[in-house]
């Protein structure tokens, strides 16, 4: 909050100016009410409230005869003037907090884009949403209770000063009976209120992350058949969510009916006391007993402004938590710019591990010429995803290097590295809009006729004429109205819209079935010679035309060599696997 304060400090000044003069005009308008029940009570005006001698005296100067009507209207002129301020202190807040919250969101928003892949590995992705979606809105509504406690603590100042220029006496009984009762109630609340929010972060942080994976999941949790289990499982985070907001809110409204007995309590004593031991008259009884009930409204507003700050606090901590974990994982900006790929990638010594007692690679060595087609093969957990994760900069090896056209990877800008490469993943991802829009991600700026030659290269063109809406057609969420085999395929045409030099696939084909894996495979050797490819393979049909072909067991390479030298040997590893995948008899 400190940070976002000082950032903000101007406007922030300008609305805690505007709620002083608003609460100055709020407490000035009970002094226009003194005269109006002076005159009421005393036609003549023959009265010593110096309130109404003052004004009187004003009148007198400025040719007005004081009247009920006059003195209506003075009146209504300070309830007018409070009202300008109040409605413009209010734009004036919410225009400054709704920006605060742009800021907090994107800057938010951009420091998790900025991080690298290993900040998200170790975050669940409902904590990140929520945060951005939610925790933004709970941090600005704390802000929004900063400035309404600045200006209720001012009104209650006022009102406090006011109730000391009518009767110093009875407003030490009134301090003294109103700081008993509300002081230990406040500090008990505002702790309480502070583990209630904390309770409602993390239950929303995990509702979020219920809700994402059902939602990625619904096709298995249907085939399952596991709703009823999947509902329980998120209906106890819901239930936390929804029990800890009632709270919260019974806190707040816990004051409401406290606040007005303690009123009431206090007008029997002012009335009492002011009466009968020191003689008030009428209009200052009235002026004091006004002032008593708006002391206690203030006092209501102080207090829950109050746990409006507390309850935010576990919002900004959660914020400032993950931006800063961003921040410490933020990939690098700096660095040898690249605008080309011209002679080869060479994989040198490289080892890496997620942590110091388990190790994913070891001395792992090798050579991608360029417009070569390089096979990554191994058993589930041999390395090969975390070996292409290195190549793609998500992660930096323990030792050795990757130098690209004999630069280390390290050494230059990870995105000029990136915009060189096509990356298909082995699950196709695609977003819920049209064929042709998710083809224009990777290339904004490609035409028609580049979409079509790409789509035409993946062996993609012809289904996609073939429906009803052509490159019109809305896929669906994750491409889901489309078969997993066309999806790929369109993955594969968003990868060369692109016109990348270098192509590299993460098992793209392995949960593919046979025709769809032969449309890629062939789409693949149509474009070996014009692109460096780089493929992790689980079939090793897949990649039979591959100019060398490395086969990783527990991180190492244990064998290398182009298909016919690895089949060559008969005792081999690859060539068993062959065997078990009925490459060969």
């Amino acid at each position: 909050m400190k940070n976002i304060l000082i950032n903000n400090y101007r406007p922030l000044i300008l609305i805690v100016f505007l709620t002083l003069l608003t609460a100055t005009f709020n407490v000035t308008s009970v002094l226009g009410l003194m005269p109006i029940v002076d005159f009421v009570t005393n036609p003549e005006l023959n009265s010593n409230n110096r309130v109404t001698i003052e004004l009187v005296k004003v009148y007198k100067v400025l040719g007005i005869t004081p009247g009920l009507l006059t003195l209506g209207l003075f009146y209504l002129f300070l309830i007018i003037i409070k009202a300008f301020f109040l409605v413009f202190e209010k734009y004036i807040t919410a225009k400054t907090l709704m920006r605060i919250m742009k800021d907090l969101i994107f800057d938010q928003y951009q420091a998790y884009l900025d991080a690298s892949w290993s900040f998200f590995g170790k975050k669940e992705y409902g904590m990140l949403s929520n945060t951005i979606a939610k925790e933004t809105e709970k941090a600005v509504t704390g802000l929004e209770s900063l400035a309404q406690l600045i200006a209720s603590s001012f009104s209650l100042i006022c009102f406090f000063i006011l109730l000391l220029f009518i009767s110093w006496e009875l407003t030490g009984i009134v301090f003294l009976v109103t700081l008993s009762v509300l002081l230990p109630i406040s500090f008990f609340l505002n702790s309480y209120v502070y583990r209630v929010r904390t309770m409602h972060t993390k239950a929303s942080n995990e509702f979020q992350g219920k809700i994402y994976d059902t939602l990625n999941s619904i096709k298995l949790i249907l085939g399952f058949s596991k709703k009823k289990n999947t509902f329980d499982e998120v209906s106890s985070s819901v239930l936390t969510v929804t029990n800890t907001a009632v709270k919260f809110t019974m806190a707040r409204v816990i004051l409401q009916p406290i606040t007005e007995i303690l009123v009431v309590v206090l007008i029997v004593i002012s009335v009492t006391y002011g009466l009968s031991n020191i003689e008030l008259g009428i209009p200052s009884l009235v002026a004091f007993l006004y002032s008593i009930q708006r002391l206690g409204t203030e006092a209501q507003a102080v207090m829950n402004s109050r746990n409006g700050i507390t309850a935010s606090l576990p919002s900004f901590e959660q914020i400032d938590y993950l931006k800063k974990e961003a921040l410490l994982y933020q990939e690098r900006k700096s660095g040898t710019s690249l605008n080309s790929f011209t002679n080869s990638i060479s994989i040198q010594n490289l080892g890496f591990s997620y942590d110091k007692d388990n190790r994913i690679l070891e001395d792992i060595s090798i050579n991608i010429s360029k417009g070569s087609m390089v096979g990554i093969v191994g058993p589930s957990g041999s390395g090969k995803s975390s070996l292409i994760d290195l190549i793609l900069g998500f992660h930096t090896p323990d030792k050795g290097k990757i130098l690209i056209d004999g630069i280390n990877l390290n050494e230059l800008k990870i995105n000029d590295w990136r915009n060189l490469i096509g990356y298909i993943p082995q699950q196709p991802f695609l977003f819920n809009l049209s064929i042709k829009e998710n083809l224009l991600w990777s290339n904004k700026d490609a035409t028609d006729i580049d979409i079509k030659k790409a789509c035409k290269l993946a062996n993609a063109h012809e289904f996609i004429e073939a429906l009803d809406n052509g490159y019109e057609t809305i896929v669906g969420e994750r491409g889901a109205r489309l078969s997993g085999g066309q999806a790929q395929r369109i993955c594969l045409a968003r990868s060369l819209v692109k016109n990348p030099k270098i192509l590299v696939l993460d098992e793209a084909t392995s949960s593919l079935d046979s025709n769809s894996e032969n449309l890629i495979q062939k789409s693949i050797e149509d474009l070996a010679g014009e692109i460096t490819i780089i493929s992790i393979a689980h079939r090793l049909a897949t990649i039979k035309s591959a100019d060398n072909i490395y086969n990783l067991r527990s991180g190492n390479i244990i064998e290398s060599g182009n298909f016919e030298e690895l089949m060559a040997n008969k005792n081999g590893d690859f060539y068993k696997s062959a065997v078990q995948q009925g490459i060969v008899k």
